[in-house]
């Protein structure tokens, strides 16, 4: 047997999913490891941490699987002094630990109906999507809108579910925004079945919430993602969303893409009041991820990665996954939105046409200009998720460079880390962990100002690493001062 089926759960070959197999399958593993092999030569100003969530599922499914399912698996890899450490833990959330008393799953999943009888959860929170840092504390949040669960940075050992000061009545979103210049965490949060359908939230560097209002919205959405400026915090509301009776009288989750109605971001300011949202409509569609937003004069600038159509366009062929398999196939491009506060003008332009997602810019510079992102290249003939090249844009000309991976290897999404005493915007690294079909996996290092040239270090990690979701750079003085 290869060390990849070694690794995976002995149920996975029974169970017939591309995203149980391949560089998608769990892993049965939780690791520790120092003073890695490394092909190349670690910079030694590259201080801190890349740290990534992912779904890794414990027990087999009881209903057709689908990606976003597995249990939340968080994989770091530690850089410092030239050397770098790996670990990887499963996130224990609510209904992880039912399950482990059970012996089995116990939730249906995306594919299935909502759990009805005997279930304090409908859903099962998995904590599977994101990993954000915020006043000390590494969270790993669902992007269904879940429990803020959080880990010790250093060992990845569950340290509670945060109350963000005894004040948090709500779910968090997936994708909080940690502004730098304030310390604010922002976020928003859903809820499917009774109105205004969003709340939003702003929480201080201290992490305690200090400020939340509802957010009316015309019924049950699926917004994911949420943008700041400096004074300013972007709500998202697209045609793409759950079908509200199928949700409610059978509790299957069914997107529909409604092209008659706008696209609408909501713009309030970071601590106004519902009746202080101001709607802009553009062209229907749908964003998962945002790169960034900023001022400029009376106009908030936006860019993300636009889906003009996210109508899911099934293959019967596929058979009992092929709405899952449809849907994930995203067609998507870099565009751009612009929204005058004085006027109400609204512009949006297309900036590329490239096919990429899993959008970074230095996340340290959230709400503020800046120049440079680093998205996934996304194959139109993909048939499961896989990052195919790593894509830098200059959103002041619109250009990119890219770098191709080489056959067999895939990425996860590649955060930048700026190096110690850097001097400039991409004065750094890109940081990523790759995933080869045979078992090996490897953290990659990019110099961010030449990604096309290739990594400039490997480090061989010591055991597989499932395909995942969102990863995050955490700088090194955090981790180890703050901890």
């Amino acid at each position: 047997m290869t060390s990849a089926e070694t690794e995976a759960p002995t149920w996975t070959p029974n169970v017939d999913n591309p995203y149980l197999q391949g560089i998608h399958a769990p892993t049965v593993h939780e690791s520790c490891a120092f003073d890695l092999e490394v092909e190349g030569e670690l910079p030694t100003d590259l201080f801190g941490a890349y740290v990534r969530n992912g779904p890794n599922s414990v027990f087999q499914p009881r209903n057709a699987y689908h990606w976003f399912d597995g249990d939340g698996m968080v994989h770091a890899v530690y850089f410092r002094d030239g050397k770098a450490s790996y670990r990887s833990r499963l996130v224990p959330t609510a209904g992880l630990r039912k399950e482990a008393q059970a012996g089995h799953a116990l939730w249906n999943g995306v594919m299935g109906p909502l759990n009805q009888e005997g279930m304090d959860l409908r859903a099962k929170d998995t904590a599977n999507t994101d990993v954000v840092w915020h006043s000390g504390k590494l969270y790993a949040l669902w992007y269904l809108c879940g429990e803020p669960y959080t880990l010790d940075p250093l060992t990845l050992e569950p340290t509670g579910v945060d109350d963000f000061g005894g004040k948090r009545r709500t779910t968090v979103s997936a994708h909080p925004k940690v502004d730098e210049r304030t310390g604010e965490m922002v976020w928003f949060t859903l809820d499917d079945f009774e109105p205004p359908y969003m709340t939003y939230g702003v929480c201080d560097r201290d992490g305690k919430l200090v400020h939340q209002v509802p957010i009316d919205l015309p019924g049950v959405r699926a917004s994911h993602d949420i943008t700041i400026t400096q004074n300013y915090s972007i709500l998202h509301d697209f045609p793409f969303f759950q079908d509200p009776e199928l949700l409610q009288k059978h509790g299957f989750r069914v997107a529909r893409f409604h092209r008659d109605l706008p696209s609408r971001f909501g713009v309030i300011p970071r601590r106004g009041g519902t009746d202080e949202v101001r709607w802009f409509e553009f062209e229907p569609g749908y964003v998962l991820h945002m790169v960034n937003a900023w001022e400029e004069g009376d106009w908030i600038v936006m860019d993300g990665c636009f889906q003009p159509d996210p109508s899911i366009r099934r293959n019967p062929e596929e058979g009992p996954l092929a709405s899952m398999l449809a849907y994930l196939r995203i067609q998507t491009h870099l565009r751009r939105w612009r929204m005058n506060l004085a006027t109400g003008e609204c512009k949006e332009e297309q900036l590329d046409d490239l096919n990429t997602e899993f959008c970074l810019p230095d996340t340290l510079l959230y709400g503020e200009k800046t120049r440079f992102s680093y998205h996934q290249y996304l194959p139109a003939d993909m048939h499961t998720v896989e990052f195919r090249a790593l894509v830098k844009y200059d959103h002041e000309d619109g250009s990119c460079v890219r770098y191709d991976y080489p056959d067999g290897w895939f990425a996860s999404e590649s955060p930048y880390a700026r190096r110690v005493g850097a001097q400039s915007e991409d004065d750094g690294y890109v940081v990523t962990i790759m995933m080869n079909p045979d078992g090996r996996s490897e953290a990659w290092v990019f110099d961010a100002r030449q990604i096309e040239r290739g990594s400039v270090a490997r480090v061989r990690l010591p055991s597989r690493v499932p395909a995942g979701f969102h990863a995050k750079w955490i700088p090194g003085e955090r981790i180890w001062t703050e901890a």
